[in-house]
Parts: structure tokens; sequence; C-alpha cells
């Protein structure tokens, strides 16, 4: 298998080769989705943050803005600011453009209203949209890639079948020198200390079980126990029992692979190998964290059927429910079942999982990029809106 992909300035590969218009606080959504209508190749990516959070949201709305500008799928960034908000605008932009990619400003309030700020913004996406259109892939080596997992809708097929799956798939990238982020904290709640066993370092391994207990703690501080929206109604319809047999689960998309770091949330994880991030379970959230930390494919595993994607990270959906593969089929793009039926070994279904992703990776598009089921994002904040 080879790998094929747009390179950038930073050394970094990329799978896709988007455009894309980067608001730095939801006030100016608007603005965006208008550049976006009028300039084909342009890829919005609203969302309802940067302003009114206390300060340590306000440092990850930051950094999350910064490293999306900065993933390898990323050609070109257009940042379009409000001129009052709490996100410094200048600040993303002078992060983004230490990784040497084309990236530019407009602020709603220097320009005076919407309508000259969507006039010149599209000037210059259009522009960065002829420059992006004559990349072309190059051959590249296959530990340039980044893969980052999350699991949705589970059920006791999970894990069973396509968690372990992709833990094979995660066993593969990392022996060839790749990356793979794994988060999704509140579904290793009950299973963080096997985690925690498999750390190359011990720092990393108590910070891993932090990550948990803070998240316990942020729900006891509003009179909540997280550990009970843990087994959805879904969950439990689908067959799962107690909350650590899901966190099991949930582990095994990273098998027995050492684990190198633990990063914050939207943070890029240094070196190749297996990564934690503090991410939430939430698919929104997850998914902008994973694209923030450099991950350029997403292998997201369903037992119900979980259809959403992310605008940036091709999403790759694995079922291991035969029913659900074929009452969602538009929406699974690889199924093993087979693990189920014992047809096909775990090791085979990953080998087949891999070449499948590496293909994605080579631009094959997934069914939710083919059904534009990748259009919602959102930005983690802990603390509450001010």
């Amino acid at each position: 298998m080879k790998f094929y992909g747009y390179p950038r300035p930073d050394g970094k590969v990329g799978a896709r080769n988007h455009v894309i218009i980067l608001p730095t606080t939801g006030c100016v959504n608007a603005v965006c989705y208008h550049i976006e209508k009028l300039i084909r190749g342009t890829k919005a990516l609203p969302h309802h943050q940067g302003c009114l959070h206390p300060p340590q949201d306000t440092e990850q709305v930051t950094r999350t803005l910064i490293n999306l500008g900065k993933n390898p799928n990323v050609a070109a960034v257009l940042l379009v600011g409000l001129g009052c908000e709490m996100v410094l605008s200048e600040q993303v932009l002078e992060g983004i453009r230490e990784s040497g990619k084309p990236v530019e400003l407009v602020v709603v309030h220097q320009i005076g209203g919407m309508l000259d700020t969507v006039n010149k913004g599209a000037k210059i996406a259009a522009e960065m949209v002829l420059e992006a259109s004559a990349i072309r892939r190059e051959e590249a080596g296959l530990d340039k890639l980044c893969f980052g997992t999350k699991c949705g809708s589970s059920d006791t097929t999970s894990g069973l079948s396509s968690n372990l799956v992709v833990g094979e798939v995660c066993r593969i990238m990392t022996e060839k020198g790749g990356k793979f982020i794994q988060g999704e904290i509140c579904d290793i709640m009950g299973g963080e200390y096997a985690l925690k066993n498999l750390c190359a370092q011990e720092e990393h391994g108590e910070r891993i079980v932090d990550f948990v207990r803070d998240l316990y703690l942020r729900g006891v501080a509003v009179g909540a126990d997280v550990r009970g929206s843990q087994m959805t109604v879904g969950n439990v319809a689908g067959g799962l029992t107690t909350l650590v047999e899901k966190a099991l689960g949930a582990n095994a998309k990273g098998a027995d692979v050492p684990i190198q770091t633990s990063v914050r949330y939207a943070e890029i994880p240094e070196g190749p190998g297996r990564h934690i991030m503090d991410i939430p379970g939430h698919g929104f959230e997850n998914l902008v964290g994973l694209a923030a930390g450099g991950a350029m494919i997403h292998l997201f595993t369903t037992g119900r059927g979980a259809p959403n994607g992310n605008p940036l990270l091709p999403t790759v959906k694995v079922c291991g429910n035969a029913k659900t593969n074929v009452t969602m089929r538009e929406h699974i793009d690889v199924d093993v079942s087979s693990i189920i039926d014992e047809t096909e070994t775990v090791a085979e279904a990953g080998e087949r999982l891999y070449k499948y992703a590496i293909d994605v990776a080579n631009g094959k598009m997934t069914r939710a990029e083919i059904l534009n089921f990748d259009g919602t994002m959102e930005i983690l904040i802990k603390g509450p809106v001010i």
C-alpha cells in the first residue's frame, strides 16, 4: 500500500486539500456561509464559540482554531473575525502562519459590515482556491499518516468486533511509524487503569487517570454523576450491560499498543505511536478535537449506526452489527460483522480496514462525505458561557 497526499510547507502531507473559511467567533458564521456559497472549493467551518468564556476556555478555543488551520488536510485558511471577540483573531492568524500555508484575515468591524467583508473575503478565497487547485498528490511515507478514532451509538457488537478491528489498524499504523489518536474520556471511565498500564511513561498514565477524575468532578460540581449518563438508552438497548464493559470495549480501539503521550483537547501530539487526548464522547466536539490534533482520517465504530462526520476529517464508519449494516447501509463504509459470524479473523479484518483507510487517504470518498453529512462542528468548552 502506498499513500499519495498533498504536500504542505511544514513537511506534513494531507489526505484532502480544503480551503477553509474559519470564524474566530460564532458571531460571523453568516459571513463564512456567504463566502462559501460564492466561491466553489471552499468549506466554511462555523461554530458557536469565541467570546465570553473563562480564560482557560478562551485559550482552548484559540488553540483549537490554530490547530484546525494547521491540519494537513487544509491547504489554505481565510479567517473571519468580528473585531471585539475575546479570541484574538491576530493571534490565531500568527499561529496558523507558523505552518507556512496561506492564511489571511478579514475583520467585519475594520471593513465596515457584512457585505463588504463578504466581497473582500470572497476575492481572497478565490485566489486561495486557484492556488490550492494546482497542488498535486505526491507519494509520501505511511509514517506521514495520522488517524483518529471514536465510537458512537455502540452496542454489544462494538467491543466484540469493530473496536477490535480498529485496534488492529492501530497496531499496523504504529508499526509503520504512523500516529494514532484515541480519546473519549467518558468512554474509558472504568477502564482507565488498563490504559495507564500501557503508558510508556508513568506521568502520562497518571494524566489519563486525572482526565477521568476531572470529568467526574465536573459532573459532581453541577450535581450530576456522569457515570450514569454513559450507559445511554441506545447502549442498553444494544446489549451493553455495565460501564466497565463499555470502557473495556472502547479501550480495544487501541489494542495493547503502548501509549506514548497524553495531550490536552485539540493539542497536537508529538512523535509517532498511540496517543490519548482529553476529549469528550459527544461526536461534534470529539471530531473537532481530533482534527485539531492533526488527524487526517477518522475511524468511527458504531453498532446501531451513527451517521455524522466532520468537515475536515473523512470519517470511515465501521460496523460489526449485521442488521445495522443492512438498515443503515448508506452510512456504513466497512462491514466487519464477519468477526461475529466467525468467517474472518480480527487480523484479517484489520488489514482490510487499513487498506480501505489508505484508499480514503488517497482520495476515495466516505459515505458521510458523499451524503454531505459532515458539516457540523463544535469546539469543547469546560466552563460556563459568561
